[in-house]
């Protein structure tokens, strides 16, 4: 474009914010489509040593607030109403932002293709769109997802841990690398993270201790956890920036997050309950039910060879340490690995 460089919003619902409003202001031009926005700016810091909150807060508030004015008033346009993009968070609907002088102008249209042909762009321009991983970055990189997938791959490996069939866990230990590196790229603080882990660890422990306490302290310090990861929440276009707020989980995300606690309280007291059942049942192989009862020889025995005998309505392989007949009488009076071990009974 004539060595000029342009930004421009679009198709209708896009938004520049953050990263994206510095680049709209740093360039040339600015155009938006009907139904954008443009603005909410705020750094988030994390991180900061305790006692120094608001003074880091505000040095870094102010730096941003001073480049995106520069940025702002280097190509002509109003830089009161970007400053405060930066140190309130505002943002900008595209009417707003033209009235502000914010933007260079809109184009009457919602979508994509019908800007680029306003802009002269020509037909066949390669664009740059989002790639299925930088999608995916996006997608775990929400910390509303990021935990919950967290506490669905702990859910996945407890009860694999009842239930052993080793893909449910490593399909939680997946789950659970994705939901660590989404938590890492958002940026959530290391106190965060270390109370999720705690919480996970104490969960883990309900398989030892099974009365229900050791799950639903863990649910507790994840859910203690998971609301420190929005100390530092992104700044809303009304909101103060700085401020630790809960304001920004969904309140769809705390229905899940206290349904998925609550389930895995529950659901490890039911998992015991029925591995208990389970326990408490004869297992089919297991032989030594079988000594004592009497049954008859259905083949010849040499002493210390094997034979075969009915015991109760089974047929097993016998061993003895005297020669056999069929149609002797037996009793069991042991078992040896897969193979019962009987005598004659004397008649």
């Amino acid at each position: 474009m004539g060595g000029r460089f342009i930004t421009l919003v679009a198709p209708e619902g896009a938004f520049a914010f953050s990263a994206g409003s510095y680049i709209a202001e740093a360039s040339n031009s600015i155009y938006m489509v009907n139904g954008t926005t443009i603005g909410s700016a705020t750094p988030i810091v994390s991180g900061i040593p305790t006692g120094e909150v608001n003074s880091t807060m505000a040095k870094d508030i102010s730096a941003f607030a001073n480049y995106m004015e520069t940025l702002t008033s280097t190509n002509g346009r109003n830089s009161t109403a970007t400053g405060l993009m930066v140190t309130k968070g505002y943002s900008y609907t595209d009417s707003r932002a033209l009235a502000l002088d914010v933007i260079t102008a809109i184009i009457p249209t919602n979508s994509l293709s019908t800007a680029l042909q306003a802009l002269s762009v020509p037909p066949g321009t390669p664009i740059n769109t989002p790639g299925v991983s930088s999608i995916l970055i996006s997608i775990f990189s929400n910390p509303n997802v990021a935990s919950l997938l967290f506490l669905v791959g702990i859910f996945a490996i407890l009860v694999d841990i009842f239930h052993p069939t080793l893909v449910l866990s490593f399909a939680g230990v997946a789950v659970i690398a994705l939901s660590l590196f989404g938590l890492g790229t958002f940026g959530a603080s290391p106190l965060a993270i270390s109370l999720m882990v705690i919480g996970a660890a104490f969960i883990f422990l309900e398989v030892k201790t099974q009365h229900g306490i050791s799950a639903l302290m863990g649910v507790v310090i994840f859910i203690i956890g998971f609301l420190f990861v929005f100390q530092f929440p992104a700044a809303s276009a009304a909101g103060a920036p700085g401020n630790a707020s809960f304001s920004e989980i969904p309140e769809i995300t705390y229905a899940l997050l206290f349904a998925l606690g609550a389930a895995i309280v529950i659901g490890s007291l039911y998992l015991r309950n029925i591995r208990a059942g389970l326990m408490k049942k004869p297992k089919i192989f297991d032989s030594s039910g079988t000594i004592g009862k009497t049954g008859e020889m259905k083949t010849d025995l040499v002493a210390g060879g094997k034979g075969d005998a009915r015991i109760g309505a089974e047929e097993w392989s016998v061993t003895a340490n005297r020669d056999l007949k069929r149609g002797d009488q037996v009793k069991v009076i042991a078992v040896d690995g897969l193979r019962l071990v009987v005598e004659k009974l004397e008649t």
